[in-house]
């Protein structure tokens, strides 16, 4: 009976962060950019067509833009249903992929995590159009956690649910797909499958299914001549000195350009999330202080990486705009606004360098934090190798 009313309470949750999407999604039209342009493409050639040209001359996203090609050509209920669908999607599937008890804890875990996604910059996922940047986006990302199911089996030492066997594979080949969660799937079989290989556990035959999976669609990606002609083209028109740096300065512009936006409140449309978790962060290390009478030297550590967002990344970039500030503009510009390599922005090698080392310094806080209140455990390492990654 128990059993039961959870799972009525896990539909009943699920049916209301629909019922919210739904409504949010009701506010929104998909009538600009390139939703328009794809719209007209698909009303004036065959699909078949216009993929095969754009793998040859443009992107690997066939299998995506397969998806989204009918998609901006439906009545616009059929996007907001499924956009919906995909979020929940997501919500559940985390909750599950990140070892959450059964019943009210894993529930509670899929309203935080609910929470959170509106944390997430509305305009981040409409800059090309709204069923666009969705479907090459979000989906990935809810799909892509769904093909990472079968490891989370592995690693409970359990059989892959049937529908799962039939599932997994397609939403890896959508996912994968995209480039960055095609890496990123990889990563995680790859990772863990060694970590299963070391904790001598058998890898089951469909591991090597999914592996084979993503494995090809990587290749896929990388083989595209569409991607080589428009990293190409777009080096040329938006960054020419980019195909002449060196790797360590593509390295570092990736590095600023990330903490940047994270760390410091970065760039329009900003996000919150940073500035969550590390308070999350910060008041389980004083309520540990309390509780366990710890070191006050770790509640410094913890609070480094919040008052760094607020202060600077924040408060900073408020005075700094409204022209509040005669002191210290070059150290907030520094530290709150700078994503650019030495020489090609407004600031040398040397306050670059400080910039970079301020930020590993702030991820260094994070990391300690996290070892402080998990200590020597596999939660310390999940977390450690997500903030790698």
């Amino acid at each position: 009976m128990r059993k039961r009313d959870a799972g009525a309470r896990q539909w009943l949750l699920l049916g209301f962060m629909t019922l919210v999407l739904l409504t949010a999604h009701a506010f929104v039209t998909p009538d600009f950019g390139d939703d328009l342009t794809y719209a007209g493409v698909y009303a004036g050639r065959p699909l078949s067509a216009f993929l095969k040209e754009r793998y040859m001359r443009w992107s690997s996203r066939v299998f995506i833009e397969a998806v989204m090609m009918p998609l901006t050509v439906l009545p616009a209920w059929v996007w907001r249903i499924l956009d919906s669908l995909m979020t929940v999607l997501l919500v559940w599937n985390v909750g599950d992929l990140f070892g959450l008890s059964e019943g009210e804890e894993r529930q509670k875990a899929q309203c935080i995590f609910f929470a959170l996604i509106w944390s997430v910059p509305i305009g981040s996922l409409c800059s090309a159009g709204w069923i666009t940047t969705t479907t090459n986006y979000l989906w990935p990302l809810a799909l892509g956690t769904v093909a990472m199911r079968p490891i989370w089996q592995f690693l409970k030492g359990r059989k892959c649910k049937a529908w799962e066997y039939v599932l997994c594979p397609l939403c890896a080949v959508y996912a994968a797909n995209m480039e960055q969660m095609g890496a990123i799937l990889l990563g995680v079989y790859l990772v863990f499958g060694l970590y299963l290989l070391a904790e001598k556990k058998k890898l089951p035959p469909f591991y090597f299914v999914m592996l084979a999976l993503v494995l090809a669609s990587v290749c896929f990606v990388l083989c595209s001549p569409g991607n080589a002609n428009r990293n190409r083209m777009e080096t040329e028109r938006f960054f020419p000195a980019f195909a002449t740096l060196p790797a360590y300065a593509k390295l570092e512009m990736g590095f600023l350009e990330s903490t940047q936006y994270y760390v410091a409140a970065g760039q329009d449309p900003v996000t919150c999330l940073f500035a969550i978790l590390t308070g999350v962060f910060f008041l389980e290390t004083v309520d540990r202080r309390q509780r366990e009478g710890r070191s006050l030297l770790r509640i410094l550590i913890a609070l480094c990486p919040l008052a760094f967002y607020w202060l600077i990344g924040r408060l900073g970039k408020y005075l700094l705009y409204h022209d509040c500030l005669t002191r210290g503009l070059n150290m907030i510009g520094l530290f709150g606004e700078n994503r650019q390599l030495p020489g090609m922005g407004n600031y040398g090698v040397w306050m670059v360098t400080l910039q970079v080392a301020v930020y590993l310094f702030l991820l260094a806080c994070v990391a300690l934090t996290v070892w402080f209140l998990h200590g020597s455990s596999r939660e310390t390492g999940l977390q450690l190798l997500i903030l790698g990654a």
